[in-house]
């Protein structure tokens, strides 16, 4: 296998022009046949390498022996061997020798690679069509591509271990900007300065295309795959098509600047063509689904910035409101249903002419219980109906009953306080219910009454009176009081207990997911397996545990973070790191042991590995950057 030097310098003028006439009359791979397993990736063992198997059944289907296992598309899944990228067919066979340094995923027959940290696209043959020089070129209808290209002193991120997002995957906007159209043979065919959303499937060859008025600000229009506008910018917000609708927003000319623009903006929706159907007259209108409409009819926030609380409408296709009013709250069926909307208390349905009726969710079940026990729907509240004589148990809030799954016991609430409900329909209530409460940890739970917190077996009884300010449910069946200046643990009957989930030992601790253990000898670290077996020699002064094959390791004599194989040796095509941190915590940046970020991020994951051996007495810790992330607490 060429290393991507040599692959690069053959490549050349005359070789792109050789491969890309090869490539064309090569044939093309079949995709997968109907009917044939869905695939998904899955990784596992001591190494985390990647295989796939069928998402329904989860039978494994390829084994795991990829470093990384991207989504099957087109029939072809791009997976990394050794550290470069190739592409697999259904059975598992590599169809695309891996020689690049990552690799995006088919639509059609085109597929983003990269080389020297640049993106070029290449066919289903593996063969290369457009050459890599270019910071992103994304497929998009046809032979025209998303593209952003390198600028004079732009530093090119070298998205060599993070997926690059396609037109098909799920997010609504694309991860590129400064870019533009541009055709395998005709070059660029729109102006460099967009940012691009998906509107519609990219086989009709539409996309809102955003031009830059001011700082995260700007003003869109759909443009077709030739380069030219089928609605030329003037929208300020646009969503992709859903169903027949796409919402749009614009913000008038005249607003006032010194008021939220959000506040000013006018809501419509366009038909699949661009066409404005829905006039922009709608204070918001969240979204389309269930063939209508969702509106509100007042600003969205509030002048201190605040989300408001207004009332919302069901919008016709036409832009006219059902029922030609707003309702307090709405709710859309995506399945066929009738909309509804809820005036003061009552849940109506309301016909497509407009009509109100009795509401057709009223009565029906919201959980249907193996044992039994019912749950339903009484506008908005719900009841239970006990097992075998159905006799209901209620009214309780239908807020608290969401998200809440069988058998039970159910936390349930009226008139702010809380009951729970059991299996068999019984109510525990004490005498007028509970001021607060926790689910039922197996046969018991904690409960508070008059501003103490006890706990109650299933009839409802206290096996431990209400006199503790903080009880909380913990492991085994035990529970954990926060006095003031102690905490410790009791079981159901009060009695102190030892703490169930004690402090991991240093094998525990030093212990990856799948089951290798870091292993010190003279301040070097290495990996053995679960029987003791060494793997990895200690020879490296700190690394991290694997993760889709690779660990990444810092070298006694080395000044970068390097990725190494389940062998111990370097992965070439993988590009080397200042610093390497394990995932810590949102707006939180890791404790500095050094000014020069190389040595700083060695020093912390020692202190973590040493900490975790019992060789240092306090972890490294993760700092607030004082904006978002307050405060600081320690890396376990």
């Amino acid at each position: 296998m060429r290393s991507t030097d040599e692959f690069r310098s053959w490549l050349g003028h005359a070789g792109l022009l050789a491969i890309t006439v090869l490539a064309s009359l090569a044939p093309l791979p079949a995709p997968a046949a109907n009917g044939s397993p869905e695939l998904i990736p899955r990784c596992s063992g001591p190494f985390r390498l990647c295989g796939y198997i069928e998402e329904s059944g989860h039978q494994e289907h390829i084994p795991p022996r990829f470093e990384v296992a991207r989504p099957f598309s087109e029939g072809l899944a791009a997976v990394r061997i050794d550290g470069f990228y190739g592409f697999i067919d259904t059975t598992g066979e590599i169809v695309i020798a891996p020689r690049f340094e990552n690799a995006g995923s088919f639509s059609d027959e085109y597929a983003e690679i990269r080389l020297d940290n640049a993106s070029g696209i290449i066919n289903r043959s593996g063969g290369l069509v457009i050459a890599p020089r270019f910071r992103r070129i994304i497929p998009f209808s046809g032979d025209t591509f998303l593209a952003e290209p390198l600028r004079e002193g732009q530093q090119n991120s070298p998205l060599t271990d993070r997926k690059l997002g396609a037109f098909n995957d799920s997010s609504s906007f694309i991860s590129m900007q400064g870019a533009g159209l541009f055709h395998i043979q005709r070059g660029w065919l729109s102006d460099q300065n967009l940012k691009f959303a998906r509107f519609d499937k990219p086989e009709r060859g539409l996309i809102w295309a955003g031009k830059s008025i001011g700082r995260h600000e700007y003003l869109w229009g759909l443009l077709r795959s030739d380069g030219t506008w089928q609605v030329s910018p003037r929208y300020h917000h646009v969503q992709s098509l859903s169903e027949t609708h796409a919402v749009v927003a614009a913000t008038p000319s005249h607003a006032p600047s010194s008021q939220p623009r959000l506040n000013h903006q006018r809501w419509g929706a366009v038909d699949r063509d661009g066409k404005l159907v829905v006039p922009l007259k709608f204070a918001h209108l969240r979204y389309w689904r269930g063939g209508y409409g969702h509106a509100r009819e007042a600003q969205p926030y509030k002048p201190d910035g605040t989300p408001s609380k207004s009332r919302e409408g069901i919008v016709r296709a036409d832009g006219t409101l059902l029922a030609d009013r707003y309702f307090d709250e709405i709710d859309i069926d995506q399945q066929g249903g009738l909309p509804r909307g809820r005036i003061g208390k009552t849940w109506h349905s309301v016909e497509p002419d407009g009509s109100l009726i009795p509401d057709q969710l009223d009565g029906t079940p919201l959980l249907q219980c193996p044992g039994g026990l019912s749950v339903i729907r009484r506008g908005e509240s719900v009841e239970f109906r006990v097992p075998g004589n159905g006799r209901p148990v209620g009214p309780f809030d239908m807020k608290h009953i969401l998200g809440q799954e069988c058998p039970g016991p159910f936390s349930a609430q009226r008139h702010g306080k809380w009951f729970v409900v059991l299996e068999n329909g019984s109510v525990l209530r004490g005498k007028n219910g509970f001021e607060s409460s926790y689910s039922f940890s197996g046969d018991h739970a904690a409960v508070k009454v008059d501003g103490k917190w006890g706990i109650i077996d299933r009839a409802g009884a206290f096996t431990v009176k209400p006199s503790f300010d903080a009880l909380r449910p913990a492991d085994k069946g035990s529970f954990i009081v926060d006095a003031a200046d102690d905490r410790y643990w009791i079981n159901a009957y009060g009695e102190r207990v030892e703490d169930p989930t004690p402090e991991p030992t240093a094998r525990q601790a030093l212990t990856c997911a799948g089951g290798l253990r870091f292993f010190e000898r003279e301040g070097l670290w290495g990996f053995q397996d679960k029987d003791g077996k060494t793997v990895i020699e200690p020879r490296f002064r700190a690394l991290s545990c694997f993760e889709h094959g690779i660990s990444w390791a810092a070298a006694p004599d080395a000044t970068t973070w390097c990725a190494i194989g389940p062998n111990g040796q370097r992965r070439s095509g993988i590009d080397c790191r200042e610093a390497y941190h394990p995932r810590g915590s949102s707006h939180h940046y890791p404790e500095q042991f050094s000014g020069d970020p190389y040595e700083s991020s060695v020093l912390w994951n020692r202190a973590l590995l040493e900490y975790r051996a019992g060789l240092r007495d306090n972890p490294p810790r993760w700092i607030g950057d004082g904006y978002r992330g307050s405060g600081s607490f320690d890396a376990e």
